[in-house]
């Protein structure tokens, strides 16, 4: 069964918004750099960072149309606005992490329909969330066609593991070791839309689902580690430069 019209609407416009305020933020952080470069360097810089003062505004007048209809759409649904802008920061999430999920498949038979279902049409979105109060669990929700305010669940847990070091030049090296921590719930729809997209049975569909789930994970938390390193050394650089 297909959504409603009106939600999808609903939906194809938070991912909208989502893509709007992204652009703003990268976009105003950017025109703020260039300012800096053009009092420090030369003109070329400032004239960057006019053009980028223009887009900036350009992209604020856009994303406050698309928060008006956002605002419109959650009203006409009966759903907290909240919820829309969820789904558009899924949707942006998943584009993100796409392809460094493929790359956590690996390259055999029992892989190939997680792959279609990475690069298909049901699935549009993933969003994590962790445990407060066990840091090493969590939630990957999955938002999919034909009921895309309703994701699925699944629950993980991870740990670091030691493992060989003979590579490293400083030390222990780490292995990230995920797994299951629960049933994947609220997956009904979500596993039958993926079925009619495989044509295969939903039993195969939810394993593949399953896997899929599990490369996004893995995905997110290696790209979060990435980042709080990169974090670090920038910090090391600037503490190494300060007078």
């Amino acid at each position: 069964m297909a959504a409603p019209q009106r939600v999808v609407q609903a939906v194809q416009s938070a991912i909208v918004a989502s893509a709007y305020l992204a652009a703003l933020q990268h976009v105003s952080a950017a025109a703020e750099a260039c300012q800096r470069l053009g009092r420090l360097t030369s003109g070329r810089w400032r004239s960057a960072a006019r053009d980028l003062s223009t887009m900036e505004e350009d992209l604020q007048t856009a994303l406050s149309s698309a928060s008006e209809s956002l605002e419109s759409f959650a009203d006409d649904l009966g759903v907290p606005e909240e919820a829309l802008w969820t789904v558009g920061d899924a949707a942006a999430t998943f584009d993100l992490l796409r392809d460094a999920a493929l790359d956590q498949l690996d390259d055999d038979d029992d892989a190939a329909a997680s792959v279609r279902i990475l690069e298909g049409e049901v699935l549009f979105g993933a969003s994590f969330v962790e445990d407060p109060d066990l840091p090493d669990r969590g939630t990957t929700l999955l938002f999919g066609w034909p009921d895309p305010l309703e994701p699925a669940s699944w629950p993980w847990q991870a740990n670091w593991v030691v493992g060989d070091s003979d590579s490293q030049e400083d030390g222990e090296a780490e292995e990230l070791d995920l797994f299951e921590n629960g049933e994947l719930e609220g997956d009904e729809t979500l596993v039958a839309g993926l079925a009619d997209e495989l044509g295969s049975g939903q039993e195969e569909a939810r394993t593949a689902l399953r896997s899929a789930a599990m490369a996004l994970t893995r995905a997110s938390l290696l790209a979060a580690i990435e980042g709080d390193e990169e974090e670090e050394e920038e910090e090391e650089d600037d503490d190494n430069g300060a007078v």
